[in-house]
């Protein structure tokens, strides 16, 4: 499956959809309103009408390197 890198303009929106999102799927979690979700995730959060952007699309060996970065590590 793809996985797609997103931020979101806002927190707000970052909260709505991330919450709904999860519930569907895996989300990786980064600094600054952005997240790794799975590409499906789209289709949901533009049908809550979700301001995003979409950064990049990532394939799962990239998303596990993410994880595994030290920098990613430190988020708390």
């Amino acid at each position: 499956m793809k996985m797609v890198k997103i931020r979101f303009a806002n927190r707000e929106d970052s909260a709505k959809g991330i919450a709904k999102v999860m519930r569907r799927g895996q989300v990786v979690c980064l600094p600054e309103n952005t997240f790794i979700v799975p590409e499906p995730a789209l289709d949901v959060l533009n049908e809550l009408g979700l301001a995003y952007e979409v950064l990049n699309e990532e394939g799962m060996d990239s998303v596990i390197h993410t994880l595994r970065n030290p920098a990613a590590a430190a988020i708390q």
